[in-house]
């Protein structure tokens, strides 16, 4: 499943893509994967490009083709639900992609991929796996310049999803209100941190941090990370940690999450970030996938368990 960095990577690639376009049709070939009204979207311009934890949202504005201009006695009744903001919600899973494919008037035009690798991600679009399509268009061009571009929702397994709501309901949503802090931003604060894995006294600091309550975004790659750059063995349990700790492992999830990003996310399983390139994070893993081969800082080889259902990678002598 990606994790932050990888949707943070998916964020910033599509902000300089798909902002200001218009949304000028979305056709959804499997019902599962989209959750609301598309008409409610349709002839809807792209405002701006969000992500909370591993969820991307995309905020748009413009009248609705599925709304009709309220009469003089509704109006009073509908301006505050009419005035919401409208939102598309995207939730990758295990095996969703992003697929954003320029111009079809250009040849192939530009494409990227962002998500869970098939042997097809790279082949002609639409294909098996396309859930949802977009269509765009650019209100500042007249049609005949170009053809639009498209976003394809990909998902093998159909675990993942589109949805459409508003903001009012949003702030309701369960995907989003239970989850815990964003690590990057600067509210985020080692007590914080402590605060919410106290709550998982007897589990261990590496399964409670993969905990989307206790922070979010944080998923198996870089859970490892962080417990690499704390210098914790990760079968620790969260009540056996002093303060100097708990502040260690706060440094350890904003380390392995920034390098993630800088690194344009993980290489696992030929992962594509949004230009088109493969991420090169796990190229500057420090365990993560290494088991058997030496430490990068002390020499000792990497060892493999599994723990909590998923598996760890730690180095026995550089995390006591």
């Amino acid at each position: 499943m990606p994790e932050l960095p990888e949707i943070e990577t998916i964020k910033l690639s599509l902000q300089k893509k798909i902002i200001g376009l218009k949304i000028q049709k979305i056709q959804i070939l499997s019902p599962k994967s989209f959750i609301g009204n598309p008409n409610l979207a349709s002839g809807q311009k792209i405002l701006k490009i969000w992500r909370k934890g591993k969820l991307l949202g995309v905020d748009l504005a413009g009248q609705s083709t599925a709304n009709r201009l309220p009469t003089t006695a509704e109006s009073g009744r509908r301006k505050t639900e009419d005035g919401r903001q409208l939102i598309l919600l995207f939730h990758l899973k295990m095996t969703g992609q992003i697929i954003w494919q320029g111009e079809s008037g250009k040849g192939e035009g530009e494409r990227f991929i962002g998500g869970h690798p098939t042997e097809d991600m790279l082949g002609k679009m639409p294909n098996t796996h396309t859930r949802v399509i977009f269509s765009f268009s650019d209100p500042l061009r007249p049609r005949s310049e170009a053809s639009g571009s498209h976003l394809y929702f990909n998902d093998q397994r159909r675990f993942g999803w589109i949805k459409v709501t508003r903001s009012v309901i949003l702030s309701e949503a369960k995907d989003l209100k239970n989850l815990g802090p964003e690590p990057l931003e600067k509210e985020f604060t080692w007590q914080i941190l402590k605060q919410n894995l106290l709550r998982h006294k007897s589990m261990s600091v590496k399964a409670a941090i993969m905990d989307q309550s206790v922070v979010s975004g944080v998923g198996n790659i870089y859970s490892n990370e962080a417990m690499f750059n704390a210098k914790l063995d990760p079968r620790r349990k969260v009540s056996s940690l002093t303060d100097i700790e708990f502040k260690n492992v706060y440094k350890g999830i904003k380390k392995a999450l920034e390098t993630g990003i800088k690194h344009g996310g993980s290489t696992l399983a030929h992962f594509v970030d949004p230009e088109g390139r493969k991420g090169y994070f796990l190229d500057y893993a420090k365990v993560y996938g290494l088991d058997h081969h030496s430490c990068k800082v002390c020499g000792t080889e990497i060892k493999k368990i599994s723990l909590a259902g998923r598996g760890t990678y730690f180095c026995p002598n550089c995390q006591k």
